[in-house]
């Protein structure tokens, strides 16, 4: 298999996988802290147990093909170091050094945080390819910049927002059009400060609506064939023939 061809089905291979092994890793990590949190019956570590084996199995698995599929394999294994302590801390669990309680916490803790690197890689890829990034930033900003602008604007006026505490806890619920109605600016320039984060609200849960179902229907549908020149050339020759062929009947 040569090189080009190899890059094109780890990419396919990667696209296809990313969302359900992204949901296993978000969904592993409270299957590894639920132990630590609390005491277990042995009926039900025993089921952990094996579902854990079962996603590691799944995860190894991915990883095989993707590092078979991989050009420069021990760089790509080295830039996906996530990856591999995934699939090799669990084989440390019968070595001496590990078989105190807490030794086995921490490496509970340890593939915990590789299922959290693996799953913020993910997300911060998909976010990347969309260019989500910029549009949570300007969100993030939107929300701390009106807080403390109410902040400012409220703070002498008598109301409830005295604090930038609270004047956070209001852009919270106010950007996402919850509105508790607890905390709610006093002056007319508080007021106007709403107002704009209620249309950024909006707008940024609107396009991150979209951009998901975008996504889900981008995974889960098939890819459309690439449309060429030689294609668009070849449909206008067509066209032309048959506008040819009905001027020649109208003719006779």
């Amino acid at each position: 298999m040569d090189k080009e061809r190899r890059s094109q089905l780890l990419e396919k291979f990667e696209q296809a996988t990313e969302l359900p092994l992204l949901l296993l890793a978000v969904a592993m990590i409270p299957l590894l802290v639920l132990p630590i949190a609390t005491d277990l019956s042995a009926a039900a570590d025993t089921t952990l147990l094996s579902v854990d084996w079962t996603i590691w199995a799944i995860f190894a698995l991915e990883l095989s093909v993707r590092t078979y599929l991989a050009d420069r394999r021990i760089n790509y294994l080295a830039r996906h170091w996530y990856d591999v302590l995934i699939v090799a801390l669990p084989f440390l669990r019968p070595l001496r050094i590990v078989r105190s309680a807490r030794a086995l916490r921490l490496l509970r803790l340890g593939r915990a945080s590789s299922f959290f690197a693996r799953g913020a890689s993910d997300i911060r890829e998909i976010l990347r390819r969309r260019g989500l990034q910029y549009v949570l930033l300007f969100g993030l900003a939107a929300v701390l910049g009106s807080a403390g602008a109410m902040y400012l604007l409220e703070r002498d006026g008598g109301g409830p927002i005295n604090d930038y505490g609270t004047a956070l806890w209001w852009a919270m619920s106010t950007v996402t059009t919850v509105g508790y109605g607890d905390t709610v600016p006093a002056s007319s320039e508080g007021k106007g400060v709403a107002v704009f984060l209620m249309l950024v609200g909006i707008s940024f849960f609107g396009w991150v609506t979209a951009n998901i179902a975008a996504f889900l229907v981008e995974f889960g549908g098939a890819e459309a064939p690439a449309v060429t020149t030689a294609d668009l050339m070849k449909k206008l020759e067509a066209l032309e023939s048959e506008i040819q062929l009905l001027r020649e009947s109208r003719t006779t």
